[in-house]
């Protein structure tokens, strides 16, 4: 009996041991990737800001010529787009179903919308909700790729420019330490209160755009759209990668203490075992002595 306890927690032990070396090497494969990613997000950070305060420039300069730009002017043609950032894979505790909440909820206040998924998992958990995705971009939220960002900016643009959607949405999760709530960014279209957040440089008045501020300001929207949502992509893998951290630490420590739990019970069952066996041996002794005695007792009396 006690055998067969010992060998059903030593199966035990084993199995969660197996399972704490694939956490750690979990934990280990997203750490390198956030790494990598957070030495790329900050030269990403610096470029979105000279970008967004060139364009600023531009808005503060054509402010009191009334500038008229399709991506500044909303229009009620079309229909809402959003665009929420998830991942391929799970084991990153809440961070998925933290966006597919803020979707559901972004989504409830219009009649109709598209939905451009990125991550498998991501179109899996928004389908089993209910919510028709019309186009899936597996792979990208793990690995942030420029080309993609860029055909993806032109088809969004033109989708806008000929009236097929009149809002785009990007549903991300920031990359802020200590913090992981998805945000809802508008892309399309442009407002100018958007920019209110950068500082202008010096006289920007006297800064001359050729061929005009207005054909710049057009040339700039899609970089713009481009850079941003490689942004977006880049933060959201950080956040994925950070939560999956500290789910595989969390699953490590919890195996930690199972595997010292188990332990523990082991070496109290071979206790038992070893403790009633050394019982046995003594009674058996005992016995032995008892049935012994007699019969030297009669051997003297002889």
């Amino acid at each position: 009996m006690s055998a067969h306890s010992m060998r059903d927690i030593k199966n035990r032990i084993d199995g969660v041991s197996q399972t704490r070396q694939i956490t750690g090497a979990m934990y280990l494969l997203s750490s390198s990737r956030l790494k990598k990613l957070t030495g790329n997000m900050e030269y990403t950070l610096r470029y979105m800001n000279r970008l967004r305060k060139t364009m600023a420039d531009v808005l503060h300069v054509t402010k009191g010529a009334g500038i008229q730009n399709r991506f500044l002017d909303k229009d009620s043609k079309g229909t809402a787009l959003f665009m929420p950032v998830m991942g391929d894979k799970g084991l990153c505790g809440s961070y998925n179903m933290d966006v597919v909440r803020l979707t559901q909820e972004k989504l409830a206040k219009y009649d109709d919308a598209m939905v451009y998924c990125f991550g498998e998992l991501g179109k899996d958990l928004l389908t089993a909700k209910g919510v028709r995705v019309d186009r899936v971009l597996p792979g990208s939220s793990m690995h942030p790729d420029v080309t993609l960002s860029r055909e993806l900016a032109a088809a969004l643009i033109d989708m806008y420019v000929t009236d097929k959607v009149n809002e785009v949405y990007v549903i991300y999760t920031p990359f802020v330490k200590g913090a992981r709530e998805p945000v809802s960014f508008r892309l399309l279209p442009l407002l100018r209160h958007d920019f209110q957040d950068l500082g202008r440089d010096k006289a920007p008045e006297e800064m001359l755009y050729e061929p005009s501020a207005e054909e710049v300001f057009e040339h700039m929207v899609p970089l713009y759209c481009s850079s941003m949502i490689y942004d977006f992509l880049v933060q959201s893998s950080a956040s994925e990668n950070a939560a999956r951290m500290e789910a595989m630490k969390a699953a490590s420590d919890a195996a930690d203490e199972m595997i010292g739990s188990l332990t523990a019970e082991l070496n109290a069952v071979r206790q038992l075992s070893i403790t009633q066996e050394i019982t046995e041996i003594a009674a058996a002794t005992l016995q032995r002595e008892v049935r012994e005695k007699p019969a030297q007792t009669s051997a003297e009396n002889t």
